[in-house]
């Protein structure tokens, strides 16, 4: 019988003559060829846009020797895009705890190495809460945020704290909602008084009717730049993230953020490396990197989040360590929520609500 052995064998004395032929090359002073020099060492790190200190890429790479190719997005739908569809291989991504969920699921993360984590003990246990991942199994917390409104203090005569006083018919205010169906159909859903995790056709429908009834005084809708409007005088009112909010109004004492006084979304967002990541090993060691107490709290003075980090707390300035207090304190009470996945058939209900409230 013929099998794959008795098929080589033949080729024997050819393969003889072949290697001897090259033991005769070497053996006239022909030198091998070097071995190929490695390429340099590189991650990947797919990140939402101003939500990181550029000195820590720069910190990170010269105390590793790691090259970082930094990539941005604007909102869940173009990350999970970007993850599944674009060809792109990334080391490790910063995504929010809604679409942690999805991605578990899917089972397109890797499992962390904790052996590796070294400072993983630095989280603190009231903000290492990832409903998903419990365990840190997949994900390690980078930073938390907090939805509200972003505006100028001149443009109006009062404080801008509930959706009432957005959408005062008594004012004009230019409004600029998040162009993300989940976070801002989510946001009216509170104010209505529903979860904003309703798998309901009826209460998401209410939500959308709600918004389109108000579209006069909608002028655009943000992929996550709201702040850059705000602070250009381009709208009035922003609905954005805590962070972004306060990065602008550090420079500019005219900007106020405020969170409905009906409640809003609190949300974490987490370091993950996806199950195909070239540099597992080098994914890890940004994260890691990020654990430490002066580069967490390096993180969070420069972008003004919330910082799980209870070893970087005593570093971060007085007025951070204020709104985190706050922000604690506003989630115990009841008035912060956090989004979960939900099934492809409701998250259809979502997109095509938001379409027709983006129409």
């Amino acid at each position: 019988m013929t099998n794959r052995y008795t098929q080589i064998f033949p080729m024997m004395p050819r393969l003889i003559a072949i290697i001897f032929l090259l033991g005769f090359i070497v053996g006239c002073g022909q030198q091998p060829l070097p071995p190929a020099t490695p390429p340099p060492a590189i991650i990947h790190i797919l990140n939402w846009d101003t939500y990181i200190d550029p000195a820590l890429l720069d910190a990170f790479t010269a105390e590793t020797g790691i090259a970082i190719a930094y990539h941005t997005y604007g909102n869940n739908d173009e990350a999970y895009t970007l993850l599944t569809t674009s060809g792109q291989s990334y080391d490790l991504v910063i995504i929010s705890d809604l679409l942690v969920d999805r991605l578990i699921r899917e089972q397109r993360l890797a499992v962390l190495n904790h052996e590796r984590l070294t400072n993983l003990s630095h989280l603190d246990p009231a903000l290492n809460r990832l409903a998903a991942d419990p365990i840190n199994r997949f994900c390690v917390p980078y930073l938390w945020g907090v939805l509200g409104f972003g505006y100028h203090q001149s443009a109006h005569n009062q404080p801008i704290t509930s959706w009432n006083d957005a959408f005062d018919p008594a004012h004009t205010s230019r409004i600029v909602m998040l162009d993300d169906a989940r976070y801002s159909l989510g946001l009216v859903l509170i104010a209505l008084g529903y979860s904003p995790n309703t798998t309901d056709p009826a209460a998401i429908g209410a939500a959308r009717d709600w918004l389109r009834a108000r579209a006069g005084r909608i002028t655009r809708f943000a992929a996550d730049d709201g702040q850059a409007m705000l602070a250009r005088g381009e709208a009035e009112i922003v609905i954005e993230w805590s962070g972004d909010i306060l990065q602008v109004a550090s420079t500019d004492a005219d900007i106020r953020f405020e969170i409905p006084a009906e409640g809003s979304i609190f949300s974490a967002d987490s370091m993950c490396i996806p199950f195909d990541a070239r540099n597992q090993r080098g994914g890890g060691g940004f994260i890691d990197f990020i654990l430490t107490a002066e580069h967490g709290a390096a993180l969070a003075n420069k972008t003004r989040y919330i910082s799980p980090n209870r070893a970087a707390f005593s570093l971060l300035d007085a007025d951070l360590q204020r709104l985190i207090r706050r922000y604690q304190a506003l989630e115990r009470e009841g008035r912060l929520f956090r989004l979960v996945d939900v099934d492809p058939r409701v998250r259809e209900f979502y997109r095509a609500a938001w379409a027709e409230v983006r129409r």
